[in-house]
């Protein structure tokens, strides 16, 4: 009988099963996505690491009806590190489904909301193609609703235990939620992906629904509604454990830039211990002419995956 195998994680490492090499290696604040429209990179160990491949992301039709969708492979890599097999990750702004499809991918377990019941069947349609013995389960319904424990008496989740209150606990958060109503907005005269996706039919907003936080008029409104949605969400989560939430800096129509992603920050300070953050570079993204010839204008082309830890129990 061959000898059991050593685990390859250290053991006294409770976060996640990396080696000290593959941790080290995550906690570089950049990394870029390869897109379809890009050749292969080539293999280099000493780099690969940086560069996720995104290029199933951008094959199925269905996904491609959401218009800001994220891909699988960026969030496969943060549920690796932020969380061990057969964990209960969260998405409580879930999309067409990735955070779901990846952890099914990578062997965890995944409850996602979703407002729109159209992008909930998109992804209750993809979750039929997969094939792991984990539970990833889609609900349609308003993220508000996620700390209150009728919510999760109406519907039980299949092996999502309750804790004491009746609400679940689960051991990490992921979500990119709505960048105001920044979907809305054509910018500029050239070809832009708003006006390309209009011209083909597909969706250029998320919903016409009230309850969207992107249909709400004022920022300030919804950067506190925002908020006040993540931390409930994330009063879910076990304490000492991470939420990570992706957002953009955007420019409104007026020429304003709008800093989003440390305004969500600033509104989660004292609810959430803020970490840090990594910046997803999306290089194969076109360029548009916004300002030419006369004004600086940048092309945005770079998220913030904000890191957070949920607060030990009786840390204030």
């Amino acid at each position: 009988m061959p000898p059991a195998r050593e685990p390859r994680h250290h053991p006294r490492n409770q976060l996640n099963d990396l080696t000290g090499t593959e941790w080290i290696r995550f906690t570089k604040t950049w990394f870029t996505l390869t897109g379809d429209d890009e050749p292969p990179r080539p293999t280099d160990p000493e780099r690969s690491w940086l560069i996720v491949d995104s290029r199933r992301y951008h094959q199925n039709r269905n996904t491609e009806l959401h218009p800001a969708r994220y891909p699988e492979e960026l969030v496969r890599q943060f549920i690796e590190f932020f969380t061990k097999a057969g964990e209960w990750v969260l998405d409580p702004f879930s999309g067409s489904g990735a955070t779901l499809v990846a952890c099914r991918e990578v062997g965890r377990n995944a409850f996602g909301l979703e407002l729109s019941p159209r992008y909930t069947q998109v992804t209750r349609e993809r979750l039929t193609q997969e094939t792991l013995g984990t539970h990833a389960i889609v609900r349609q319904g308003d993220a508000r609703r996620l700390a209150d424990p009728d919510f999760w008496r109406e519907e039980p989740v299949p092996n999502l235990a309750l804790a004491t209150g009746g609400l679940p606990v689960f051991d990490f958060l992921m979500t990119s939620p709505p960048y105001w109503d920044m979907l809305r907005h054509s910018r500029g005269g050239v070809e832009s992906t708003h006006k390309r996706r209009a011209k083909a039919g597909l969706d250029t907003a998320y919903s016409d629904d009230p309850a969207d936080l992107g249909n709400i008029a004022s920022y300030e409104e919804f950067v506190a509604r925002l908020c006040d949605i993540l931390a409930g969400a994330a009063s879910l989560v076990r304490p000492s454990r991470y939420v990570v939430i992706v957002a953009q800096n955007l420019r409104a129509p007026d020429g304003r830039v709008i800093t989003l992603a440390w305004d969500i920050q600033r509104g989660l300070e004292g609810r959430l211990q803020f970490q840090g953050e990594r910046i997803w570079c999306q290089n194969s993204k076109a360029l548009g002419i916004w300002g030419y010839p006369s004004i600086f204008v940048p092309n945005y082309h770079h998220h913030y995956c904000l890191i957070f830890r949920n607060r030990a129990a009786g840390q204030a």
